[in-house]
Formats: structure tokens, C-alpha cells, sequence
């Protein structure tokens, strides 16, 4: 725009922002509304964070009246008992315990998918040329005819995997019965090729088979499980579902299928639950899984294995339960991260599967979430478009910000009193977006009105002053006013050696990475480039923008600039490169600051004696041999801080003392090193005759400690107390 007339290009760029407004927002709604009813595997992540998240805020309660035990094959039981697996006969032991005990229901999480080496049949099989000892073992019970026998005595449910490959290996024989009513549940379920079960003789003798096979997702994290698997033509239940089944006393599972069409309104097709007995429904999405709701892992439902062998276990913790036996062994079982980011046992899972079939406590995801997002994106589209038509855009974000923040209430309060999980993450980034793109063209057509100004800041060198001049654009004039600023100073020792050494263009790489940095460090505390000469700068801070703690901004960017020239003379010192130490000074003082120049350039600056004394301060360092020196006019500003005094410094060409002290961290403040100095300062600082003494001692046993050594040198010299006259600048 030139003399209040629009360029060509502005009127290009002025069309083009105009296209983009009518055309970008309904194309948000049709990218939002197509992720959503795609659902790939981006939004699903979202979607799965956002479970995350809420079951961290709200997990499930522990239910302690529960008929529920575990029977845990954990390292204690292995060390007791021996490696796994455990001969069948061992296994026999715990079922007969706990048929003993009056277990309702035994549930095992393990797969007797091979014979027992240790039976005497395969004992006497490896014998050859033993005839009499052979004759001898096959007179013994095979140890799977025994666990057979002790799994016979009691309710049994034998878990098996799945193969979603393999057609080879067979499942067990069917125990559930399955009647479907509205479809076949087969139709929603992904086929599986074949199953891994154990033994023929075991699972005879079983009452219950269920897979135990669990499908974390792709972080590792468990989030669902199902309570139907559909291998070739079979139906099988969960093991959790199998389990509950045999501990009804239910022969069949009537399994409820919605089909495509003629649903009723707000019920999506599909598997809708499984039904235990006519007043058990328990309720699934439409692939049959079940969202579970996470509790914390608490040991109170296990009993470890070696306890119920050696008849530590209370029967009446065992009596009328259905009792589950996994293995929790650190490296044996199948562990899996729950969505509250616990590391659990494989068996964990089922239990807590098994505890919310029960209670009817675990969580769905609602059928009419599609419709709801439906109508959020275009209620959101026509509302904030309207607004932004009659009203400044703040109102639009402000409602914008409101939906948002609906969104999740309503998110939170379906998962805390209705057990829904309704994703509010996706829908909040997608309102966010949408908004964006209604309020970013008009932002464009404005940008090219103000180019003028954009122009005048290119003489202005920190983002701070930009956004300052941006806001205050009168502030583009010559003068200066008095103010309290602080000061930080750097300068890089050995520079110049280092240029006599080095080609100009390694040296420019090398001091502009390193100045960068620098800048970066003043940028992020709010500071403002004072000025930059050489391989030094200089860092304002509450000008032109005044801060009110301007002293903790400094100090914090000291600090931070430290640990980065610590690291990065390091870096360079390792790779053959003498990087030398990086000194700074702080202060804090009243300045004259403003713009300084004239028509053709503008350079903002501050004139005053505060500036100085920081460039003396980082000046001195080499004097101390410390890296960084603060002055006590910006430390009785800074509350918080934590270091340790230098001295009463009179600089060269002034009378006035100013007070200096070198920053510590926490922990370095804790030190001994740190703590003696202290203490032999303040005998310093008394003008104590035994400072020099106290000095001495501290130098022989922290010789490396710059200040303990100026201070020994210059108390051996005939110096006394805390104020130290300086000859040199």
C-alpha cells in the first residue's frame, strides 16, 4: 500500500485471502468430518490418548467384596519351587489345594501345549536298554493323567491362544454353547485361523475354555479386550467371559447381534453384549470388545503360589472364589502396559476384565458419538461465521474457547457418571482449526495494511522490542527516559588468539553458532539485545517493555548462558578446538534508555554508569577466575538467590563499593567447599585475624576453587577483610 493506495500485489494477495475465507472453513469441516468416520490410525491415537488421560484422572475403585483370588507363579514361588514350567504334578498339587479350599471355579491362565519331560511314560522313553527300570516307570501314573484327574475334581477353565495365521494348530473342543438372536455375531468379528490349546487329556477334563490372548496396542498399552473370538467357524469366549460362565453355573451365551440396517436411532449395528443368564447382559462394541476401566495394580486379590503349597493360605480367602492361576515371574509372563502407564502381568487384564463383567463397571464407547461431532462441526461453522461477520473476532474465540471447554466437561462427566468414553481431544483440535481457518485470511488481508510498520521494525533487533513497537507504534521517535534496568555481559575469553590460529570462515561458523545460542537464551528470558560487539554482547531487560522483575530475568539468563558456554567450550575443547571460558557480569541499575540516532537509522541503547559496572563485573571474572559475577544492587532484587559473595569491590576510577557474588546452584550450594567458604568469609568480612589462616587450610584441601585461592593469596600478601581495591578495569 503506497499513499493510502493498494498495490497490485496487495490486491492480489487482497483476492486471494478472500477465496481462501469462503473456501478453507468448509473444507476443514469435510477433512474433520472424514477423519472422523475413517478413523485411521492418527485419529485413533488421539482417541486413545484422550482414554488415556481420563482413566489417569478417574481410574476405577479396588471392589473389595469381589469372589475373586489369583494365584500367582511369581519369583518367590520359582525360587521355592524351581523353574518353570512346573512338572503337571506340581500343577496338580495347586488345583487339589485349591479344590480343597472350596474353590467355586479354577481359572489357568497357562497353555499344557507339550507333554511333561518329567512324566514317567517320557522318563522311561529316553531309558533305552533299562528294560526293568522301564517296566517300573510305566507302572506310574502319566503326570498329565494326574493334573487330568485333579482338574476333574473341581470346576476348570483352560485358557488357549489364538493364531491369527496358522491353520495347523487346532483350538479346544467347544465347552459354551452359543445362541445367536438379531445376526451372526460371526459377521463382526476378525476371523482367526487356528488356536493353541493344551493337552486333549486336559482339556477333557476341563468345564471352560477361553483365549487368553491379549492385543495391546501399538505403544504397548492394553486398552480392550473381547469377550468373543471367531476362529475359522467357531464362536470361543474370553477366558474372562469363560471364567464368569462356569462361575454362573450357564451352559449357553446368547450373544445379541444388531444387523446393518433397521437399527433403532442412537445404536450403532453390530454385536451389542453377551448375555450370562436372562438378567445378565453384559453390553459390547460392535467387534464385541469391552473398554476396560483401569484400576491401580494392587496386591490384595494374589496369593503367591509357593504360600498355597506350603499351607500359608487361609481356605476362607479361597472358599466360593473363582480363582485364577498366571504367571507373574518378571520375564515368564505376557506383560503389557495399562493405560494408567503400569507395567502388569498378562493374568492383571483378565481380572480386572472378570471384576468389571461383574460389576458392570467398565466403559463403553456411545453410538451416537459420529452424530454428535457431525452436528459440533457445522453448528461450529455457521456460529463463527456469524460472529466474526458482526462482531470483533475476540467474541469468536471466546465462544470458540467455550465449546472447547464444553467439549471436555461433557467428556468428563459421560466417563465419571455414565462410564462413556467420548474422545474430547479430536473435537477440541478440530473447532480450534476451524476457527484458525475463518480468523487466519482475514488476518492476511490486514497483514498487507501494516507492511509499513514491519518495515520500521526491521531496524529493531529483539522480539520484545518488535512486539512493544507493534503495540505502541508512537514509540517510533527519538528521545529516552530515565529507568531501572538490569544488564547482562558476556565476553568470550581467547578469542583473539584463537584468530590467528583459524581460518575466517571456521571462526565465523564457530562465533555465530555460539552467539546465536546466546541470543536464543536472552530471547527466551524476555531480554533485549542491547548491543553486539565482536564475540561479546549485552542483554536489557525491562526496556523497552518494563518488567517488573527484570533482576530475575537477568540473573536466570546468566545462568542459563553459563551452563551453555560450559558445555559448548566442552564440546569444542574435545574436538581439538581451545575454546576458552565465557565471562558475564550483571547488574542492575538506572539508565537512560530510548532511541538514539536520527532519520535515516535508530539505534536503541541505554547511557549510564549501571551498564558499565555490569561490562566491569564481567571484566573481573578474570580477575577471580570465576565465569560469572552479579552485583548485589541486582541480588537484593532477586530473593531467591543462591550463591556466594566475592567481595566488596571498588572498581577502578570509583569510590563506591559495589558488593559482588557468584551464582551456585542448589546443590553446589550444599557442598562442603561451598559451606567452609562461607563461614571463612564471614570471618573475613569481620575483618577476623584468623581469616588468613582459615584461608590457608581451605586452599589445601579445594586448591581447584578459584575464589578460596584469590582470597588465600591476597590474605598471604598482608590484605585483610572483605573490600578489595582493584587496579585494573
Amino acid at each position: 500500500m503506497a499513499n493510502g493506495v493498494a498495490t497490485p500485489a496487495a490486491k492480489v494477495k487482497s483476492r486471494f485471502a478472500v477465496w481462501l475465507m469462503r473456501l478453507l472453513p468448509p473444507f476443514v469441516v469435510v477433512a474433520a468430518l472424514a477423519i472422523q468416520f475413517l478413523d485411521p490410525q492418527s485419529r485413533a491415537r488421539i482417541r486413545n490418548n484422550a482414554f488415556d488421560q481420563l482413566q489417569v484422572l478417574a481410574p476405577a475403585a479396588y471392589q473389595q467384596d469381589l469372589p475373586i483370588r489369583v494365584i500367582a507363579i511369581d519369583d518367590a514361588s520359582l525360587v521355592s519351587v524351581g523353574q518353570w514350567p512346573w512338572s503337571r504334578t506340581v500343577m496338580a498339587n495347586v488345583v487339589d489345594r485349591l479344590t480343597a479350599h472350596g474353590a467355586r471355579v479354577v481359572a489357568m491362565d497357562v497353555v499344557f501345549a507339550d507333554q511333561d519331560r518329567t512324566s514317567p511314560e517320557q522318563v522311561a522313553a529316553r531309558l533305552t536298554g533299562q528294560k526293568t527300570l522301564q517296566t517300573l516307570l510305566l507302572k506310574l501314573p502319566a503326570h498329565d493323567a494326574v493334573l487330568a484327574s485333579s482338574m476333574s475334581r473341581t470346576p476348570m477353565v483352560l485358557g488357549f491362544l489364538v493364531d491369527a495365521v496358522s491353520a495347523g494348530a487346532a483350538p479346544p473342543p467347544a465347552k459354551a454353547r452359543f445362541l445367536n438372536f438379531g445376526g451372526d455375531a460371526r459377521d463382526w468379528l476378525p476371523p482367526y485361523a487356528g488356536g493353541l490349546s493344551s493337552l486333549p487329556t486336559l482339556t477333557g477334563a476341563a468345564a471352560g475354555s477361553g483365549a487368553v490372548s491379549l492385543a495391546p496396542g501399538n505403544d504397548g498399552v492394553l486398552r480392550s479386550m473381547p469377550l468373543l473370538y471367531r476362529i475359522g467357524d467357531a464362536l470361543y469366549p474370553g477366558f474372562a467371559l469363560d471364567a464368569l460362565r462356569v462361575f454362573s453355573g450357564a451352559e449357553n451365551l446368547s450373544v445379541n447381534t444388531l444387523a446393518g440396517t433397521g437399527q433403532a436411532p442412537g445404536q450403532a449395528p453390530g454385536i451389542q453384549g453377551v448375555s450370562l443368564t436372562p438378567l445378565t447382559f453384559l453390553p459390547t462394541a460392535a467387534d464385541g470388545q469391552v473398554w476396560l476401566h483401569f484400576r491401580h495394580l494392587s496386591d490384595k486379590r494374589y496369593i503367591s503360589a509357593q504360600d498355597l503349597l506350603a499351607g500359608k493360605v487361609d481356605p476362607q480367602l479361597i472358599k466360593d472364589h473363582l480363582v485364577f492361576i498366571g504367571v507373574t515371574a518378571k520375564g515368564l509372563g505376557d506383560n503389557i502396559y495399562s493405560p494408567l502407564g503400569e507395567y502388569i502381568p498378562g493374568i492383571e487384564g483378565h481380572v480386572q476384565l472378570t471384576e468389571q463383567l461383574m460389576t458392570g463397571e467398565y466403559l463403553l464407547r456411545p453410538a451416537w458419538e459420529n452424530d454428535l461431532f457431525t452436528a459440533l462441526m457445522l453448528g461450529m461453522l455457521v456460529l463463527l461465521s456469524l460472529l466474526l461477520a458482526r462482531f470483533r473476532p475476540v467474541w469468536s474465540a471466546l465462544v470458540a474457547l467455550l465449546v472447547v471447554l464444553a467439549i471436555f466437561a461433557l467428556s468428563w462427566w459421560l466417563f465419571v457418571s455414565r462410564h462413556l468414553l467420548l474422545d474430547p481431544f479430536f473435537p477440541g483440535l478440530a473447532v480450534g482449526v476451524l476457527f484458525l481457518s475463518l480468523v487466519v485470511p482475514g488476518y492476511i488481508r490486514t497483514e498487507s495494511e501494516q507492511r509499513w510498520i514491519r518495515d520500521a521494525f526491521a531496524r529493531y533487533v529483539s522480539p520484545n522490542r518488535v512486539k512493544y513497537l507493534q503495540a505502541h507504534p508512537e514509540a517510533l521517535q527519538l528521545g529516552a527516559e530515565f529507568r531501572e534496568c538490569s544488564f547482562v555481559m558476556t565476553d568470550l575469553e581467547g578469542f583473539t588468539t584463537m584468530m590467528e590460529t583459524y581460518s575466517p570462515d571456521q571462526l565465523a561458523d564457530l562465533l555465530n553458532e555460539y552467539l546465536d545460542q546466546l541470543i536464543r537464551i536472552a530471547f527466551r528470558h524476555d531480554g533485549t539485545i542491547e548491543r553486539i560487539v565482536g564475540d561479546a554482547i549485552g542483554v536489557m531487560f525491562s526496556a523497552p517493555v518494563t518488567q517488573d522483575d527484570h533482576a530475575a530475568r537477568a540473573l536466570a539468563c546468566a545462568n542459563e548462558m553459563d551452563a551453555f558456554a560450559r558445555t559448548c567450550a566442552r564440546q569444542q575443547r574435545e574436538k581439538g578446538i581451545p575454546f576458552g571460558r565465557t565471562r558475564i557480569g550483571v547488574n542492575t541499575g538506572t539508565v537512560l534508555v530510548g532511541n538514539f540516532g536520527g532519520g535515516a537509522m535508530l539505534d536503541y541503547r541505554s547511557l549510564g554508569d549501571a551498564i558499565n559496572t555490569a561490562a566491569r563485573l564481567e571484566t573481573i571474572n578474570g580477575h577471580f577466575n570465576t565465569h560469572v559475577c552479579v552485583s548485589g544492587a541486582t541480588v537484593e532484587q532477586c530473593p531467591d538467590f543462591i550463591g556466594r559473595p566475592v567481595g566488596q569491590l571498588v572498581l577502578k576510577g570509583k569510590s563506591r563499593v559495589t558488593m559482588a557474588y557468584e551464582p551456585l546452584t542448589a546443590v553446589e550450594a550444599t557442598e562442603p567447599r561451598i559451606t567452609e567458604y562461607q563461614a571463612a568469609y564471614r570471618l573475613l568480612d569481620a575483618d577476623d585475624a584468623t581469616a588468613g589462616a582459615v584461608f590457608h587450610e581451605l586452599l589445601k584441601k579445594y586448591p581447584d576453587d578459584p575464589l578460596i585461592a584469590y582470597h588465600a593469596q591476597r590474605l598471604a600478601h598482608g590484605e585483610t577483610g572483605s573490600r578489595i581495591v582493584l587496579k585494573n578495569k
